[in-house]
């Protein structure tokens, strides 16, 4: 499946999103983790950077937007991405972290 990077800005607010928005994305097949170019290591993305594998765009943007929606179920408050890319990449990316984690 093709691979699909995700960055993002949400409006502050009370209480705080970011967090109920990550596990969210979890769950709606995002991950804050990337696996580097011998698939042995993953790394953390920066903050509010996702990486995830969908069918195609309109569902990786889907799912992203499935994220906002069922966060700001969950908190009871308004959650607006002021802005946000969803892009594919085929190209194995350049990347480094401070959090790595063997995979086996």
């Amino acid at each position: 499946m093709p691979r699909f990077i995700a960055s993002y800005d949400l409006k502050e607010t009370k209480p705080d999103a970011h967090e109920d928005f990550a596990d969210k994305a979890i769950e709606h097949g995002w991950s804050p983790w990337i696996l580097d170019h011998d698939q042995t290591t993953l790394f953390t993305l920066p903050s509010t950077t996702l990486h995830g594998s969908f069918v195609d765009q309109t569902h990786a943007v889907a799912a992203l937007n499935a994220t906002r929606a069922e966060t700001e179920k969950e908190l009871g408050i308004k959650v607006i991405m002021e802005k946000w890319l969803v892009v594919r990449y085929e190209a194995m990316p350049d990347f480094d972290s401070n959090e790595r984690e063997k995979t086996g």
